[in-house]
């Protein structure tokens, strides 16, 4: 794996707090949690635990495990290897992986806001 795939990864995850999700889920991957314990073990709220649940499931990391109950499982070994590197650079270099993601929702918000911008 090379660093741009690692920070590929990163840039996938959205924000801050679904890395604190991933990285929660990830610590104890047989349980299934339900969004309200989630919110209560982050200090989160509602719309930010759905919101990075929903972008987790979708980047094929976390899967719905029963009604409304969620645990980590990756739809690859490949997803689960960047998933640790992830949490071991992360427990390293905390500010790398923030400044990572921070940058990539930055670039796309540049990308977005350009695209309407009236050319000469």
């Amino acid at each position: 794996m090379t660093e741009d795939d690692l920070l590929t990864f990163i840039a996938s995850i959205g924000s801050v707090w679904a890395l604190e999700l991933l990285l929660l889920l990830k610590r104890d991957p047989g349980r299934s949690w339900d969004p309200e314990s989630l919110v209560r073990e982050l200090r989160s709220s509602s719309v930010v635990i759905d919101e990075g649940l929903r972008r987790l499931q979708g980047a094929g990391l976390v899967m719905q495990d029963g009604a409304r109950t969620y645990r980590y499982q990756t739809a690859s070994p490949k997803l689960d290897n960047m998933a640790s590197e992830l949490e071991k650079v992360y427990a390293t270099k905390p500010m790398t992986v923030i400044k990572a993601i921070v940058n990539a929702r930055t670039d796309k918000l540049r990308a977005f806001s350009d695209a309407f911008k009236l050319k000469d």
